[in-house]
This record gives C-alpha cells, sequence and structure tokens, in this order.
C-alpha cells in the first residue's frame, strides 16, 4: 500500500509493477534485518578437506619411482597405480587376455612402493616365485605373464 503522502525522494512503483528491492530490502520490500556471522570460516574453493590423491614425495621428500616398460619410462605419481587389461580401470593397460582386468597395484605406503597382486589368475612373479606382495626396491625386476616390470628410483 503506497501511504497517502510519499516521502521526499522515495521510489514510488508505477501500476501494476512491483517495486524492485533494494539493498536494504527483502525480496518483499520488507526491511533487511541484518543475520550474525558464523564462527565457522569454510575451506576456500581453491582448498579441499579432501586429501589430494598425489604422493607426498612430489615436494621432494621420496624419490621418485619409475616403471621401465615397454621402452617408456612411467612416473608412479599415485598412491595406488593399477596394471591391468583394462583401458578404463587401468593406469597402465596392457591388451593381454592372460593379463586380468585389474591385476596387480602399486601402493605407496608408510614411506615405500610394494607391488600387490589383485587377485589375478596369472599372478606376479620375482626372482622366478609367484609373490602375493613385494616392497619395491632398486632395479626391482617383476613378470606378469610374458611382460617385464622394471623399477627405479633414478
Amino acid at each position: 500500500m503506497t501511504p497517502a503522502y510519499p516521502m521526499p525522494g522515495a521510489q514510488q512503483p508505477k501500476q501494476g509493477v512491483p517495486m524492485r528491492p533494494t539493498m536494504d530490502t527483502d525480496p518483499m520490500g520488507r526491511a533487511a534485518i541484518p543475520q550474525p556471522q558464523s564462527p565457522y570460516t569454510p575451506f576456500p574453493p581453491s582448498q579441499s578437506a579432501m586429501p589430494t590423491p598425489s604422493i607426498p614425495h612430489m615436494a621432494g621428500t621420496v624419490p621418485t619411482l619409475y616403471l621401465i616398460f615397454n621402452g617408456q619410462r612411467i612416473p608412479i605419481t599415485k598412491e595406488q597405480f593399477i596394471i591391468g587389461r583394462g583401458l578404463k580401470t587401468s593406469d597402465l593397460a596392457i591388451k593381454d587376455g592372460n593379463i586380468s582386468r585389474k591385476h596387480a597395484a602399486i601402493i605407496y605406503h608408510n614411506g615405500a612402493y610394494y607391488i600387490k597382486d589383485l587377485g589375478s589368475v596369472n599372478g606376479i612373479e620375482f626372482a622366478g616365485k609367484r609373490i602375493d606382495s613385494k616392497r619395491i626396491d632398486e632395479a626391482d625386476i617383476f613378470h606378469i605373464c610374458d611382460y617385464e616390470l622394471r623399477f627405479t628410483y633414478k
């Protein structure tokens, strides 16, 4: 309802057109009530409460592990690097029917890298013996079926 005597300088609505709220009013045109500030401060968009999937060695505290496969030198930069046949589920996909979809994982745990069999049919071999898991040391060579996996920190 419009007052009979408008205040000088006050914005008057046109007939049939609602008045737009200003910074000092809510959508209904009423005076806005200031809300108390919350003591909680959320993370800025650039920071996340979730840990990053990269390995802390990126800061230089642990040397980078490299996988040498088919003449390629592949840096291991994830806490869990999957080797398998699946193109979408593996970080290193080997297109061979003898390789399981998720055959093995290279895992960073407690400051060291390990290789672990993920329940594959044909397994992982080290020094001629089938293994379930093993810490990866400099120049270790593992075999998955007919494929050689060499590891180095250099």
